[in-house]
């Protein structure tokens, strides 16, 4: 039976299909590039903290994504098509329907996108790391100037907790 279902998709792999399927994938290595590229941007502005520049780089990081879905939606869509899941598996399979000739351009495309991908996910990472650092930072520096820095928290006679200085005595007579 397993044979049959290996057969089956062979049917639906047309020379056209294949192509279709070849372009898409080598879009979606340059956008998932042109995003790497957006992602290795926005790391060296928030190291060097220059934030105002930050906000257009994250608009073109938004538009590089669902540009990045939409074609991920039509690989999706023609693997399916083909009768093939749209994961490693299906493309695998897929791999074994072409001509020997066409698999090695298939699967250097495929390999680009994943590692580039990959790359990209890495560099979102560290990007949000240094993101919540720099927002770490500001809530630091936002507590020193409310002069709430450092002030521990202390309970008076009456229960309550008071973190004013003036409302903490230390001794009394």
């Amino acid at each position: 039976m397993s044979r049959q279902a290996t057969s089956t998709p062979a049917a639906k792999v047309s020379p056209q299909a294949a192509q279709q399927l070849l372009k898409v994938i080598e879009h979606d290595c340059q956008l998932a590039q042109q995003l790497k590229t957006v992602l290795q941007e926005e790391k060296t502005l928030l190291e060097r903290r220059q934030y105002n520049a930050h906000s257009e780089l994250v608009k073109q990081k938004t538009r590089s994504l669902i540009q990045l879905e939409e074609a991920d939606q039509q690989r999706r869509q023609i693997m399916s098509e083909m009768g093939f899941s749209a994961d490693k598996a299906g493309f695998d399979l897929f791999l074994k329907q072409v001509p020997a000739s066409w698999q090695q351009r298939f699967s250097q495309n495929w390999d680009t996108l994943s590692d580039t991908m990959n790359t990209c996910g890495r560099l979102n990472k560290v990007n949000g790391k240094i993101l919540a650092h720099a927002q770490n930072s500001m809530e630091r520096l936002m507590t020193i100037i409310k002069g709430t820095v450092n002030q521990v928290a202390i309970y008076q006679a009456n229960g309550r907790k008071s973190l004013n200085a003036e409302h903490r005595m230390l001794v009394t007579a």
